[in-house]
């Protein structure tokens, strides 16, 4: 038997790289992983600071490279780094992400460079149902993949725990639908007890809003502690987007009651999310009931069985090493 190929995921979003790489691990296989921090500096100042702070990121990357057979990058713009001066060549495969070919891909300025990382791939995946239409004329062999839960990651759900709370689980930002969220967030605050704490994040650039109308803004926090937040919610408010970010289904998985001011699109196997979507007026009604009982609305909408089903990784596993072998070489 031929040994099976070195594989490096590179670059990560929404964790989906990492969680691939866990999942292949329960299957034997040992799949390496630059997460975005080992990848390029948050920052890098100007002059020769800059390249000092620069070059051992680039270091890193020619490491892991020659030590690969085939690499799978995560968000286009990530492939200029794996092709930088001193990068060895190898095969890649690209996963879009949702902003790089949404936005991106049709502006002027990441046009040319978005359009070569994708003819450049050997296999092409998106992670958005909404952008559908876009990969596909971008790339018309391009692959479905979702996003993914990593179900052994997950806390367990304690609603009422620390107190009754209504969680925003996205942040506050027009692709978010922050206008939608922000006139839930205000007619929550109207009709709901007082000792029902409405809660999100502090991110987003119309957070402040959400702060006046109400809303409990917490820090950014590592996603463990996140997920831990998300757990000890009553109820999750998602993003009004029509979309089911990773966020929303954490929740779900968690058991979470989740409402979405927003019609969502249905899943290509799995139909319609189990999720409570609606308007503003009646996702004010779907929380109010959820809150009543929020393990019996649990109960109802059997979330975390559907999750599973459709949103975990392992079943991806054998699929796309059998890529990983052909492309390699």
């Amino acid at each position: 038997m031929p040994a099976e190929p070195t594989v490096l995921h590179f670059n990560d979003c929404a964790f989906v790289g990492l969680t691939l790489v866990r999942a292949a691990r329960r299957q034997g296989l040992e799949w390496g992983y630059l997460p975005p921090a080992k990848v390029r500096p948050a920052r890098t100042p100007a002059g020769p600071l800059g390249r000092a702070v620069y070059l051992p990121y680039v270091a890193r990357r020619a490491r892991a490279l020659r030590r690969a057979d085939v690499v799978h990058v995560h968000y286009a713009t990530s492939v200029r780094l794996i092709r930088e001066r001193f990068m060895p060549a190898r095969p890649y495969l690209l996963h879009l992400h949702g902003t790089d070919i949404r936005e991106q891909w049709t502006d002027p300025r990441y046009r040319e460079e978005i359009t070569r990382a994708i003819d450049g791939a050997e296999h092409v995946f998106y992670t958005n149902l909404d952008t559908a239409d876009q990969a596909r004329a971008a790339r018309p062999d391009a692959q479905y993949m979702p996003a993914f839960v990593d179900l052994a990651a997950l806390p367990t759900w304690t609603p009422g725990a620390r107190g009754r709370r209504v969680v925003f689980a996205s942040r506050w930002s027009r692709v978010k639908g922050a206008a939608t969220m922000l006139a839930l967030a205000a007619e929550l605050r109207r009709v709901l007890p007082a000792d029902v704490r409405l809660q999100g994040l502090d991110w987003g650039e119309a957070a402040p809003e959400a702060a006046a109308l109400g809303v409990e803004l917490l820090s950014q926090r590592p996603h463990a502690a996140y997920l831990d937040l998300l757990a000890g919610a009553d109820v999750v408010v998602g993003q009004a987007t029509g979309l089911l970010g990773v966020s929303e289904l954490e929740a779900m998985a968690l058991g979470v009651p989740v409402v979405t001011p927003s019609t969502l699109l249905p899943h290509p196997e799995g139909g319609a999310p189990p999720v409570l979507p609606g308007t503003v007026e009646e996702t004010v009604g779907n929380v109010l009931a959820a809150l009543a009982d929020p393990p019996a609305a649990s109960r109802r909408l059997d979330a975390r069985r559907w999750v599973a089903e459709h949103y975990t990784a392992d079943r991806y596993v054998p699929g796309l090493q059998e890529i990983y072998r052909r492309v390699a070489r």
